[in-house]
């Protein structure tokens, strides 16, 4: 478990020192900065880990699917999740196939 811990920390300065973020620092990133675009949800499932949204959007001509678990905050939302509803998705515009739903 030391060998672990010790490579995630190597693993970590290294991606600092090449400009790349962590993955909640990057969602965090993406949260706040990312683009904004309109999306849809496909489909509502529940697994191991919580409620998880299936959904699309659209950039420059190209749709995009993917999936996300929904937040306590966004669980309370309730009807603003159900299939063929219209959310806001924030894309990053160097990746748009990564994104996350507000």
């Amino acid at each position: 478990m030391e060998v672990s811990t010790g490579t995630n920390w190597l693993s970590r300065v290294v991606d600092r020192l090449r400009g790349r973020r962590s993955v909640a620092e990057y969602y965090a990133w993406l949260v706040q900065h990312g683009r904004i675009t309109e999306g849809r949800i496909l489909d509502i499932g529940k697994d191991a880990s919580g409620i998880v949204i299936f959904y699309c959007y659209n950039i420059s001509n190209v749709e995009y699917q993917s999936s996300q678990i929904l937040t306590p905050q966004q669980i309370n939302q309730g009807a603003s999740y159900a299939p063929g509803a219209v959310i806001t998705v924030r894309f990053d515009p160097k990746h748009p196939a990564r994104s996350v739903v507000q």
